[in-house]
């Protein structure tokens, strides 16, 4: 399907040259569309942005909510968060360095607003994770909002570190995270 195509496409595009410096003839180029096909499923350049910052955004959470369902042990969720977040990290740097970092002009006010409101839900979301923990008595008093907004920039700052020395497994790298945050989350981490 053309859409699929595109979404693919501007992924890769967005990723390797950022918001202000992808186009849409590149998109439609690297998605092999025509441009009609291109402006039929996305009217602008944000809306296809905006598409794709959503549809990540859920794709994550419904991922992690897949782990919660499974009736995880917090620092086994705390795990699959970092697992998850990683992935969208090193899998995709650019285009989530953009969605946590610079979303800025260029982009429809109305559109921008749609983002951070996705950025900050998201936050919530892993809010509402580490809520529980403290509620089941295996977290530290800590502001649940904050701990999850500092575990999103740690993460994202160290992948574009890590972006340029392959020096780690993503094994060893998800198990230093995981140190981190717990000895600073878990009453009993598990390290």
């Amino acid at each position: 399907m053309s859409k699929e195509k595109i979404i693919h496409a501007a992924i890769e595009v967005f990723s390797e040259k950022g918001y202000h410096r992808a186009s849409m003839d590149e998109i439609a180029l690297r998605a092999n569309v025509a441009k009609g096909s291109l402006y039929y499923h996305f009217p602008g350049k944000a809306q296809l942005f905006k598409t794709l910052v959503k549809e990540g955004f859920q794709e994550i959470i419904d991922r992690i909510r897949t782990d919660l369902n499974a009736n995880l042990s917090l620092d086994e969720q705390i795990k699959r968060i970092i697992r998850h977040n990683l992935e969208l990290f090193l899998d995709s740097s650019n285009l989530a360095h953009i969605v946590f970092n610079e979303l800025s002009n260029g982009i429809e006010s109305e559109v921008l607003e749609e983002l951070k409101q996705l950025k900050v839900d998201y936050i919530h979301f892993l809010s509402g994770v580490l809520e529980e923990g403290k509620r089941e008595g295996v977290l530290r008093d800590v502001d649940c909002n904050l701990a999850a907004a500092g575990i999103i920039g740690m993460l994202e700052s160290a992948c574009k570190y890590l972006d340029n020395k392959n020096e780690m497994s993503r094994e060893l790298i998800e198990r230093f995270f995981y140190t981190i945050i717990t000895s600073g989350l878990l009453i009993n981490s598990g390290e």
